[in-house]
Parts: structure tokens; C-alpha cells; sequence
């Protein structure tokens, strides 16, 4: 069995993106419709006729309020039985029911890949939860070091103290550019450590200029074979889970950053079930 969720959340950040996570949640409906009209064998068995889709509401203030608890209690069953779990999520903040999940789990790293450093403590950052904090307020166990690799940023203005206290390894995206063998190497080597691996892609590791549709842009992102070609040196059986988030849909060029996310749940499905 795999499992999708569609978790709309936006709020405390990047307004509009919940419209994202359900256009991936219809993309992923379209590829699992395409498998059973199709009438001649194709790779897309191996995944797409077990797959369960389930999706979340946010209409209330109550509802908002219990996002965590709510994703927490998505996500539990999928993660404890091994199965491939895909998180569609809206801003960067609806992936973090799964974040609690890896740290209160001392055998699950979280692998993220993200334009920016979540750990803003600016002089005009809010003090309260947002999209762009919230690394500071994960309580890992037992011993309070993050178990996270932070893949592609292009943060100038965080100091490296900072840095290393809530992720501690980090590699930018000048680094992956310079050295896409090393840093597959590097991420091997340290994945190797942990039996359980949950992949969470903030959208905007990418470069707009590829991928239009992302919510806070930066320059000089990521293409997306090269995020994938650096994520194909984990073991995929220990990779439990894949989250995207951050996508805004008011702000893609026909389409092409939906289907670059499609693509990339589709290839994710494969590679997970040996397709």
C-alpha cells in the first residue's frame, strides 16, 4: 500500500499555496487515472493500484489550530508499517506534523532541501510559529541535536553559530554545484547511519527560471535533476516518506512547475516501488 495526503495548510505563511498541494493532489489523481485506462503493461503498475489518496480540510479556526495534531495522526500508521508515504502540503509549515514524527524518532533523519535556513530570527521575523522559524522549535529526542541535512540553500545572511545549532549540516547550493559527486557521497555516508529517511522538498530549492510556480523565490536554485541525482544515493527502502510543499499556482507559467512536481512524485513512486 502507498499513501498520499493532501494537507492544503497555509496559513502563518505563503497565502495561496494551499490551491498548490490540492493541484498536486489532482495531478497525482490524473497519473493514477491514466494507469487504469491504460489497456497495455507500463511501469506505473508497481505503484499506482495500491495507492490511497486521503485529503485534509482547513475550514475553521479549530481546524487550523490542531494542524500538527491533525497531520500527526495522518502520518503515524503510514510511517509505522512501512508504507510509502507521499505529503502534499501547502506552505512549508503543513510538513511539519511529519517533522515531529522524525524527532521524536531517533532512527529518522530528515533530509531537506530548501532555499531557505527556516531558522529566521530577524529584526522584523515574527517571534511566533511561521514557515520561517519553525526549525527553531522542533524538539529533537532524546538529546536535542537535530538529525537533519539541509540541501541547497542560499542564505547570505544567517550567522554560522546559528547555523550549526539547528542543522547542523548543511550543504548550499554553490556546494552542490561545485561538487554534485561529493555531495552525493556525503549524503550516503550520513543517511547510512539511520534506518528511516523522510525526503522534505521545499519547493523553492529550485531555480524559478525552471520551475516557475514557487512560492518565495531565490536566485540561483537547483534543476531538478540535479536534486534527483543527488536523492538517488540514499537506499530507497529506507526512505519512508517524500514531502512537497510551497507551490502557488498563481504564480506558474502553464503548468511547467506542476508538472516538474509531478514528475517528481512519479519518479519518487517508481524508484520506492522498484518499477
Amino acid at each position: 500500500m502507498t499513501r498520499a495526503v493532501v494537507f492544503p495548510f497555509d496559513s502563518f505563511g505563503s497565502p495561496g499555496t494551499s490551491a498548490g498541494a490540492m493541484a498536486m493532489g489532482d495531478a497525482l489523481r490524473e497519473m493514477r487515472a491514466d494507469f487504469h485506462r491504460e489497456t497495455v503493461p507500463t511501469r506505473a503498475s508497481s505503484w499506482a493500484e495500491d495507492l490511497k489518496i486521503r485529503e485534509v480540510a482547513f475550514d475553521t479556526p479549530r481546524e487550523i489550530a490542531n494542524f500538527r495534531r491533525t497531520g500527526r495522526s495522518m502520518a503515524r500508521k503510514p510511517l509505522a508499517n512501512g508504507e510509502p508515504l507521499v505529503w502534499l502540503s501547502g506552505n512549508h509549515l503543513g510538513v511539519l506534523p511529519l517533522l515531529d514524527l522524525a524527532a521524536a524518532d531517533t532512527d529518522t533523519l530528515v533530509i531537506q532541501a530548501d532555499a531557505h535556513l527556516d531558522i529566521h530570527a530577524f529584526g522584523d521575523s515574527v517571534e511566533t510559529l511561521s514557515h520561517g522559524n519553525y526549525l527553531r522549535r522542533l524538539r529533537w529526542q532524546p538529546d536535542g541535536l537535530p538529525r537533519l541535512i539541509h540541501l541547497g540553500h542560499r542564505d547570505l545572511l544567517q550567522k554560522p553559530d546559528d547555523i550549526e545549532t539547528f542543522i547542523p549540516t548543511t550543504i548550499s547550493a554553490e556546494e552542490m554545484a561545485g561538487d554534485i559527486n561529493g555531495t552525493r557521497g556525503r549524503l550516503a555516508a550520513m543517511a547510512a547511519e539511520h534506518t528511516k529517511i523522510v525526503i522534505d522538498i521545499d519547493m523553492d530549492v529550485f531555480d524559478e527560471g525552471i520551475v516557475p510556480g514557487m512560492a518565495r523565490p531565490v536566485p540561483c536554485g537547483l534543476a531538478p535533476l540535479q536534486l534527483w541525482h543527488v536523492l538517488k544515493a540514499l537506499d530507497p527502502d529506507r526512505v519512508v516518506a517524500l514531502a512537497l510543499s510551497e507551490y502557488d499556482p498563481d504564480r506558474d507559467d502553464r503548468d511547467r512547475g506542476l508538472a516538474v512536481l509531478a514528475w517528481f512524485m512519479e519518479r519518487f513512486l517508481l524508484w520506492k516501488s522498484g518499477g
